[in-house]
Order: structure tokens, then C-alpha cells, then sequence
């Protein structure tokens, strides 16, 4: 079956993402590791203008649900050097004001417009941010663990989902993975996650559950269904049909197909996946 291109919808919009270490191999191993990655994913999803709704780091791979805002006008010069000195550190916030200031010192509005249109590009779109992410990690990794080569298994899957009862239908499939793994029997109990950082107090945690109104006590799936990791758009029959139509040429040749199934008491929809049959979701 052909690879379908990614869907990112226009607008508001919500998706489930998975991306796994290279080989599947067990390289996020222990708790500061883990604390670091957390670390570095509210900083990338801050310069990218983003939000985390809820995440689950295992030792081999990670699920996100990531709500990408509507795009609402230009990103001002200062919200773009904030966003600099969180995802880069003060210095180079410093350094990138000063190299501002010189090209302006020179009459060089072109320039101080080409630089920051730059980093706007960057900004509110899904890709851009998993991008700015994973290469922050990797580098990070490489260089404290003597690791070559690169760290990620092949690009990241995103799912459509519908806002409303099917995307906290997703959540809760994402606070399942640890208890899927027998790592615990609640969600909350699991550090590395949402659910565990904010029973813990997290702030950033709490935040992105609360615009959900997901609490931190609600449970997971125990169950696996590869509709949520391979699907390309989940939601109601009508959703994911309006989205299949809008977004046809993402699919080529592939014909579109929906089919039905029932996960938590909710009838939902999915298009067929990125595999001729779904995977197995870890």
C-alpha cells in the first residue's frame, strides 16, 4: 500500500502522534532521561506555539496528543524572542536580539524581516514542531551518551481527531500504554506521563489535561487498537468523511475507506491507516 501523505487540517486541530527510537531499541531507559525529554518537549512545544494536551514517554517510544491552534495573525517580534530563550537558552535570545539590532543599525529592514519570517515558518504547524523537537533530543542525546547515527526510527505518525467525546476517547487510550505494558495499574501511577506528572503537581501537566477537562484520577484503556496509531482521521462519520474529501489528494491512489469500530462505549470512524492492515499499537 502507498505511504499517505500527512493530513494537517487548516485551522484548529488535534492529533494523536507516535514516533519510536531507531531499531526499537530501549534508549530512553530511566527516569532522567525521561525527565529531560519531558524537559525539552514543553520547550519545543512553547517556541512552536503549540499545545501538549497529554504524552506518555516509554523506554522505546512516545505518544502525544498535540492541539495546534488557529493561526491568529503574525507572531510579534518579542513573543518570537520569549520563544528563542525557551527552546535555546538566554544566550542565544541575546545573540539573536544583537544580530537583529546590527542589521537594523544598517538599514537592513530586509534582513530583520527574513530572519524572523524564519522562525514564524517555524511556528503553529505540526511538522515544524516535531521537528524542532526530535532534533533538539536528538542532540542532546548524542552528545552526553556517545550515540551516532541518528535516534529516530523513520518520520512520526499523526491521527486526525475530532475534538469532543472521540479525543478524550484518544487520551484515555494514550494513559493506557503503561498499564498495556504492566508498568502499572493506574494511569496516574505512571511518572512519565500527564496523568503521573500532574497527580505530582506538574503545572504544564495540569494544563494541558485541563483543556480537556480530563481529571488526573481518569483511567486508560487496557486494550490495544492499531485504529489509534495507524488511523489517518478518527471522529464521527461525518468528520472523518469531510476531512477524507478535503484532504483527498493527501491519499494519491489509495481509495478512501471508513470503517467503524467501538472502543469505550464510543461508535467512532477511521480511515484506513499508513499499512494495508493496521499494526499492532504498542
Amino acid at each position: 500500500m502507498a505511504r499517505i501523505a500527512r493530513i494537517k487540517a487548516e485551522g484548529e486541530a488535534f492529533y494523536h502522534v507516535v514516533s519510536r527510537i531507531a531499531n526499537k531499541a530501549f534508549l530512553l531507559n530511566n527516569g532522567e532521561k525521561k525527565r529531560v525529554f519531558v524537559n525539552m518537549m514543553h520547550r519545543a512545544a512553547d517556541f512552536s506555539g503549540v499545545d501538549v494536551i497529554t504524552y506518555v514517554v516509554m523506554d522505546n517510544h512516545f505518544h502525544l496528543c498535540v492541539r495546534v491552534p488557529k493561526r491568529e495573525g503574525e507572531v510579534p517580534e518579542s513573543e518570537i524572542l520569549r520563544r528563542v530563550g525557551v527552546l535555546y537558552g538566554e544566550d542565544r535570545r541575546a545573540a539573536f536580539e544583537k544580530r537583529l539590532a546590527g542589521y537594523r543599525e544598517e538599514g537592513d529592514d530586509m534582513a530583520v524581516a527574513a530572519e524572523l519570517e524564519r522562525l514564524r515558518l517555524r511556528m503553529g504547524d505540526l511538522s515544524e514542531f516535531m521537528k524542532t523537537f526530535k532534533q533538539r533530543v536528538s542532540q542532546w542525546y548524542n552528545a552526553n551518551y556517545r550515540h551516532e547515527g541518528t535516534l529516530w526510527g523513520g518520520r512520526f505518525k499523526s491521527v486526525l481527531v475530532e475534538d469532543g467525546r472521540y479525543l478524550r476517547n484518544l487520551v484515555a487510550y494514550i494513559h493506557g500504554n503503561p498499564i498495556r505494558a504492566g508498568l502499572v495499574t493506574r494511569a496516574a501511577d505512571y511518572e512519565w506521563s500527564a496523568p503521573g506528572a500532574a497527580a505530582k503537581g506538574d503545572a504544564r501537566a495540569k494544563k494541558g489535561l485541563s483543556l480537556l477537562g480530563v481529571s488526573v484520577g481518569d483511567g486508560g484503556f487496557a486494550v490495544r487498537d492499531g485504529r489509534f496509531v495507524n488511523g489517518v482521521i478518527i471522529g464521527s462519520r461525518a468528520f472523518v468523511g469531510e476531512m477524507a474529501g478535503r484532504h483527498a489528494l493527501c491519499f494519491g491512489d489509495v481509495a478512501v475507506k471508513v470503517r467503524q469500530f467501538v472502543l469505550g462505549m464510543v461508535k467512532t470512524f477511521a480511515t484506513h491507516g499508513q499499512r494495508s492492515a493496521p499494526a499492532e499499537a504498542a
